[in-house]
Protein backbone atom coordinates (compact mmCIF):
# COMPACT_ATOMS: atom_id res chain seq x y z
CA UNK A 1 0.00 0.00 0.00
CA UNK A 2 1.08 3.70 -0.76
CA UNK A 3 1.38 6.04 1.91
CA UNK A 4 -1.46 7.82 0.25
CA UNK A 5 -3.69 4.67 0.41
CA UNK A 6 -2.90 4.53 4.13
CA UNK A 7 -3.86 7.56 5.35
CA UNK A 8 -7.10 7.26 3.40
CA UNK A 9 -8.20 3.74 5.35
CA UNK A 10 -7.05 5.87 8.07
CA UNK A 11 -9.59 8.17 7.26
CA UNK A 12 -12.49 6.09 6.69
CA UNK A 13 -11.73 4.44 9.98
CA UNK A 14 -11.91 7.75 11.91
CA UNK A 15 -15.25 7.87 9.99
CA UNK A 16 -16.49 4.78 11.33
CA UNK A 17 -15.29 5.84 14.95
CA UNK A 18 -17.09 9.04 14.67
CA UNK A 19 -20.02 7.53 13.92
CA UNK A 20 -19.82 5.34 16.76
CA UNK A 21 -18.70 8.34 19.47
CA UNK A 22 -21.20 10.54 17.92
CA UNK A 23 -23.93 8.59 18.06
CA UNK A 24 -23.54 7.83 21.25
CA UNK A 25 -23.04 11.33 22.52
CA UNK A 26 -25.83 12.42 20.73
CA UNK A 27 -28.04 9.50 22.44
CA UNK A 28 -26.88 10.38 26.05
CA UNK A 29 -27.56 14.44 25.11
CA UNK A 30 -31.01 13.09 23.48
CA UNK A 31 -31.94 11.58 27.15
CA UNK A 32 -30.42 13.99 29.06
CA UNK A 33 -33.35 15.96 27.47
CA UNK A 34 -31.50 18.06 24.99
CA UNK A 35 -33.28 17.44 21.71
CA UNK A 36 -32.00 20.48 19.37
CA UNK A 37 -28.43 19.95 21.02
CA UNK A 38 -28.84 16.09 20.55
CA UNK A 39 -30.11 17.26 16.85
CA UNK A 40 -27.36 19.88 16.16
CA UNK A 41 -24.66 17.51 17.24
CA UNK A 42 -26.05 14.83 15.09
CA UNK A 43 -26.36 16.80 11.80
CA UNK A 44 -22.23 18.02 12.93
CA UNK A 45 -21.04 14.66 12.93
CA UNK A 46 -22.79 13.28 9.84
CA UNK A 47 -21.60 15.86 7.45
CA UNK A 48 -18.17 15.23 9.06
CA UNK A 49 -18.62 11.70 8.69
CA UNK A 50 -20.16 11.87 4.73
CA UNK A 51 -17.31 14.48 3.86
CA UNK A 52 -14.19 11.87 5.65
CA UNK A 53 -16.05 8.61 4.00
CA UNK A 54 -16.51 9.84 0.89
CA UNK A 55 -13.10 12.32 -0.08
CA UNK A 56 -10.31 10.21 1.99
CA UNK A 57 -8.35 10.28 -1.09
CA UNK A 58 -8.74 13.91 -1.52
CA UNK A 59 -7.66 14.19 2.48
CA UNK A 60 -4.76 12.00 1.85
CA UNK A 61 -3.48 14.13 -0.90
CA UNK A 62 -3.56 17.28 1.38
CA UNK A 63 -2.12 15.46 4.42
CA UNK A 64 1.04 14.13 1.86
CA UNK A 65 3.04 16.62 -0.14
CA UNK A 66 3.35 14.21 -3.35
CA UNK A 67 3.51 10.43 -4.02
CA UNK A 68 6.80 9.26 -2.69
CA UNK A 69 7.77 6.20 -5.11
CA UNK A 70 9.60 3.82 -2.82
CA UNK A 71 8.46 0.19 -2.47
CA UNK A 72 4.90 -0.70 -1.55
CA UNK A 73 4.62 -2.26 2.00
CA UNK A 74 4.01 -6.31 1.82
CA UNK A 75 0.87 -6.30 4.10
CA UNK A 76 -2.59 -6.12 2.65
CA UNK A 77 -5.48 -3.86 2.32
CA UNK A 78 -7.46 -6.45 4.19
CA UNK A 79 -4.65 -6.57 6.94
CA UNK A 80 -4.73 -3.08 7.60
CA UNK A 81 -8.21 -3.13 7.66
CA UNK A 82 -8.48 -5.66 10.36
CA UNK A 83 -6.05 -4.22 12.37
CA UNK A 84 -7.72 -0.81 12.20
CA UNK A 85 -10.98 -2.37 13.72
CA UNK A 86 -9.32 -3.55 16.24
CA UNK A 87 -7.56 -0.86 17.12
CA UNK A 88 -10.97 0.81 17.29
CA UNK A 89 -12.34 -1.87 19.11
CA UNK A 90 -9.81 -1.24 21.67
CA UNK A 91 -10.28 2.51 22.04
CA UNK A 92 -14.07 1.73 22.31
CA UNK A 93 -14.01 -0.64 24.78
CA UNK A 94 -10.85 1.19 26.89
CA UNK A 95 -13.78 3.91 26.72
CA UNK A 96 -17.15 1.87 27.71
CA UNK A 97 -15.74 -0.65 30.20
CA UNK A 98 -14.63 1.77 33.47
CA UNK A 99 -18.19 3.68 32.54
CA UNK A 100 -20.00 0.41 32.70
CA UNK A 101 -18.72 -0.08 36.16
CA UNK A 102 -19.24 3.08 37.66
CA UNK A 103 -22.72 3.01 36.40
CA UNK A 104 -23.28 -0.37 37.89
CA UNK A 105 -21.48 0.61 40.83
CA UNK A 106 -24.44 3.72 40.84
CA UNK A 107 -27.22 1.56 40.54
CA UNK A 108 -25.93 -0.77 42.84
CA UNK A 109 -25.33 2.00 45.66
CA UNK A 110 -27.67 4.11 45.05
CA UNK A 111 -29.33 5.85 47.81
CA UNK A 112 -33.41 5.81 48.57
CA UNK A 113 -33.49 9.35 48.17
CA UNK A 114 -32.68 8.63 44.69
CA UNK A 115 -36.03 7.38 43.32
CA UNK A 116 -34.84 8.44 39.70
CA UNK A 117 -32.04 6.07 38.27
CA UNK A 118 -33.50 6.70 34.77
CA UNK A 119 -29.84 8.08 33.73
CA UNK A 120 -27.57 5.39 35.30
CA UNK A 121 -29.64 2.55 33.37
CA UNK A 122 -29.68 4.64 29.71
CA UNK A 123 -25.74 5.32 30.51
CA UNK A 124 -25.64 1.85 31.52
CA UNK A 125 -27.41 0.35 28.17
CA UNK A 126 -25.32 2.70 25.93
CA UNK A 127 -21.93 1.43 27.32
CA UNK A 128 -23.28 -2.03 26.99
CA UNK A 129 -23.97 -1.70 23.17
CA UNK A 130 -20.44 0.18 23.15
CA UNK A 131 -18.79 -2.68 24.87
CA UNK A 132 -20.49 -4.91 22.12
CA UNK A 133 -19.74 -3.41 19.36
CA UNK A 134 -16.32 -2.75 20.60
CA UNK A 135 -15.86 -6.82 20.72
CA UNK A 136 -17.26 -7.10 17.21
CA UNK A 137 -14.96 -5.00 15.87
CA UNK A 138 -11.96 -6.65 17.93
CA UNK A 139 -12.81 -10.39 16.96
CA UNK A 140 -15.34 -10.04 14.38
CA UNK A 141 -13.69 -7.71 11.62
CA UNK A 142 -14.10 -9.93 8.62
CA UNK A 143 -17.95 -9.23 8.31
CA UNK A 144 -16.65 -5.37 8.78
CA UNK A 145 -14.43 -5.76 6.12
CA UNK A 146 -16.41 -7.79 4.16
CA UNK A 147 -19.16 -4.26 4.46
CA UNK A 148 -16.45 -1.81 3.94
CA UNK A 149 -15.25 -3.59 0.37
CA UNK A 150 -18.88 -3.94 -0.39
CA UNK A 151 -19.43 -0.12 0.09
CA UNK A 152 -16.33 0.56 -1.90
CA UNK A 153 -17.17 -1.64 -5.14
CA UNK A 154 -20.73 -0.45 -5.16
CA UNK A 155 -21.30 0.81 -8.27
CA UNK A 156 -18.41 -0.15 -10.24
CA UNK A 157 -19.00 -3.26 -12.77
Amino acid sequence: MSPHQIIAVAVRLFAVWLVLSGTGTALSIYFAGDLPLALTIAAVAAILVLALWLFPQTIARKLLSSPVSESAATATPDLWLTMGCSLIGLWLLSSALPAVISNIFVLHFKSSALDDSTRAYVGLARYLLEIVIALWLILGAKGFRKVYWWAQNAGRK
